[in-house]
This record gives structure tokens, sequence and C-alpha cells, in this order.
């Protein structure tokens, strides 16, 4: 896309009218949002080959939904990020044939809600994950294609490769700082249980996904001693 194509000016319109204290990534989805007419959005990417981090979301139902496919390890942005192509999501019945137990999960969540997930390739790779939300208005589409989406996603992924703010891992706050914590987090359940690091995160998640809460919050509550797990011949308190 040029300069000049009209996709772009509007994005750039539509950040205009955002808070310009605020992190891009924030006024990237912010902005995504309104010029798709979706009630809610996040941005997410992948920092390895197995791990998606969410840089903002707009609201605290998209949050949600995000934080449940990174504790389920499947739903639309997962596979969207691994396929490089648009992947929609209806819950409104609470069943979705790629990913039933997320489905489930986000209907519980959500009531009736259909995700747009839609892979940022600001080049040949996919670099993460726009999403979209329709939620209180689940069953009005979007305001834009499905090829239109597509190079809008191009051009936020682009913003947020030049963002230097978006790739510092020296901030003591944001996203890094809560994927520092969960790092912590599982370090702590190797020692406490003798796994290896994958299995210590899935022990994490799974304690996420049976109280219903989110990774970081399981994190957090290792990191300050409420929750630790024992051996098996233990309990987790």
């Amino acid at each position: 896309m040029s300069a000049g194509d009209p996709l772009l000016v509007r994005l750039a319109r539509a950040i205009a009218t955002t808070p310009p204290a605020t992190a891009l990534s924030e006024r990237l989805c912010l902005a995504t949002r309104d010029l798709a007419g979706a009630d809610a959005a996040s941005i997410t990417v992948a920092t390895s080959t197995s791990e998606r981090m969410m840089l903002f979301a707009t609201d605290a139902i998209a949050t949600r939904l995000e934080d449940l496919q990174e504790v389920l390890g499947e739903g639309p942005g997962h596979t969207a990020a691994r396929s490089g192509q648009l992947e929609v999501c209806s819950v409104a019945d609470g069943a979705s044939a790629p990913w039933p137990t997320f489905a489930m999960s986000a209907a519980r969540l959500a009531g009736a809600a259909t995700i747009y997930a839609v892979p940022m390739r600001p080049d040949d790779a996919v670099f993460g994950v726009l999403s979209l939300y329709q939620v209180a208005r689940h069953d009005v589409p979007l305001a834009l294609d499905g090829s239109t989406l597509v190079k809008l996603a191009a051009a936020t992924g682009t913003a947020v490769v030049r963002d230097p703010d978006a790739a510092s891992e020296d901030v003591d706050s944001g996203p890094w700082h809560s994927r520092a914590r969960i790092h912590q987090a599982t370090g702590m359940v190797v020692v406490q249980l003798g796994l290896d690091p994958d299995d210590a995160l899935a022990v994490l998640k799974a304690h996420a996904y049976a109280g219903d809460t989110s990774l970081a919050d399981v994190a957090d509550r290792v990191l300050d001693r409420s929750l630790r797990f024992r051996p098996p011949h233990g309990e987790a308190s």
C-alpha cells in the first residue's frame, strides 16, 4: 500500500483522534476498532515461535478472550497466526467446530460474540494478529470486508514493527512486565514440581482455566506465595 492509499489515510486520521500521549499500540487498537465498526479490538504479537503476547486490548472482554486463547492454546487468533488467513469464530451458540473448548468458554464469558482474527503481515511472515470483536452486536457484520481487513492488519503490523516502544524489553510495566512475571512464576513451578518449563507453564494455564481467571493473575499469586504447587502426594494451596 502506498502512503496515499485511502485506507492508510483513514487509519492515520483515526489515530489522530486518539490521545497522543498513549502508546502507539493502544492508539492503533482504538483506531482499527473504529474503522472496522467493531465493538472491541486487540493486538497480539508473536514473541517467539511458540508464544503470543497481547500488546493492548480495548476492553475487559477482549482482554479475557485473548487470555483464554493463551490458556487453552486454541482459538481463532492461534489459527490465524499459523495459517496466515483471516479466521472467524462465532460463539453465539457456544460452539465453533475448529475450536470447541474455546468457543464454549468464550460463550460463558461474553455470551453471543463473533471474533475476527486477522494476521498482521507487514512482510511475508506473520508478525501477529489483529482481533476484532462483535459482542453487543454479534450479528452485525463489520464495516470492512475481508480483503480490506487484511490490508488494515498489514498496515497495523507495519506500524507496530516500526514502533521502538513496542519491541522494548526494558519497560517495567505493561505487557513485557506481565510476560516476565509469567516466566518467573513458571520457574518457581519448575522448582516446586520438578517439571520442565513447558510442563510447568501448562500447570499454570490449567490452574487459570480451572479457576476462570487469567494466566497473569495465577502468575502473580505464585510470585507472592499465596499459591504454591506441591508434588503429587501433596495438594496445591
